[in-house]
């Protein structure tokens, strides 16, 4: 009989600590707070060798622990701006060429935008999936001419017009009919030379620009001093200083800059393109088991790297 009674004094207690134990359970249920980003180092340039365990996650300044953690491949948008001016004709069909590469690394989840520039900017495809859209380079008088600050200018605009990851892809020899000039005195020779980059207001604006749109931009240089056209592009003083703006546009927007000769040497580029704007990491953390309505404020951080920012696709959430 000892043992009856014994056994059911177990099971009224094993059913006690279950009724006991349920409402506990119910409220480990916390949804998990997932966010997506990206990290750049002090010159902008996207980093995309980090692990789980590089980061933290600081939640109202209180530490969370990281439960999942993943890189990923995000859409992206990218503007393409082609120089049709007369400095660029004979390098048309190179150009040409380059273009149908690169919408080749294009994915379908991809956007892309096509506008040609010289005294104004044309666009001749606006933003579209569609990889397969014929793209004419007109000839016209706006080409005559190079406003080649003013074409960045607009394209820092036009970049707003897309959501999401956006970069820029430009095909010129850099130069700007209105860049600054000073005088000097070469070989007995009064001489007008264009200024280095730091020293022209109008470029140091546009270079102000180009940083503050947060996208990356890359440069094909063609007819620079160091890949130089057929025809005579110039004084070497003068594509120099062309040539140093463009890769201050690159280095300071986390871009990059290539001088090919042949189509085929712009592909690396590309791929350096589709890698650096279609990746991100994503990761998920734990918020505090709370009936706080008030939003919370969470901080990715990079361990041990103070020179780097991390841009969160969010940064607040609610707990209900």
């Amino acid at each position: 009989m000892r043992p009856l009674i014994f056994l059911l004094f177990l099971l009224s207690c094993s059913t006690w600590l279950l009724s006991q134990s349920a409402p506990f359970t119910v409220n480990l249920d916390v949804p998990l707070v997932t966010v997506d980003f990206t990290v750049k180092n002090s010159t902008g340039k996207l980093i995309t060798d980090l692990n789980r365990y590089d980061f933290e996650v600081l939640d109202n300044g209180e530490p969370r622990d990281i439960q999942n953690f993943s890189p990923t491949r995000t859409p992206y948008n990218v503007l393409l701006l082609l120089d049709c001016s007369g400095s660029t004709r004979d390098r048309l069909n190179l150009l040409i060429s380059a273009l149908a590469r690169f919408a080749d690394q294009l994915r379908t989840q991809d956007k892309a935008a096509v506008a040609v520039f010289g005294e104004k900017v044309d666009v001749v495809m606006d933003w579209s999936t569609d990889k397969t859209k014929a793209i004419n380079i007109p000839d016209s008088p706006m080409c005559s001419g190079t406003n080649f600050y003013d074409a960045l200018e607009w394209t820092e605009k036009k970049l707003h017009t897309a959501s999401g990851r956006r970069g820029v892809l430009v095909f010129t020899d850099g130069r700007e009919s209105n860049a600054a000039r000073k005088s000097i005195i070469e070989d007995g020779l009064k001489l007008r030379r264009v200024v280095p980059p730091l020293e022209d207001r109008a470029f140091m604006n546009t270079l102000k620009g180009a940083k503050e749109s947060d996208a990356p931009f890359y440069f094909v240089a063609v007819d620079t001093d160091i890949n130089p056209g057929k025809a005579y592009g110039g004084p070497i003083p003068d594509l120099q200083q062309f040539r140093a703006r463009m890769e201050m546009l690159a280095k300071e927007t986390g871009g990059d800059i290539v001088y090919p000769k042949t189509p085929a040497e712009v592909v690396p580029l590309f791929l350096q393109i589709g890698r650096e704007l279609g990746f991100s990491y994503s990761l998920t953390f734990t918020p505090p088991r709370t009936r706080d309505i008030k939003p919370h404020k969470f901080e990715i951080r990079v361990r041990g790297q103070d020179d780097y920012s991390v841009q969160q696709s969010r940064s607040t959430y609610t707990t209900n």
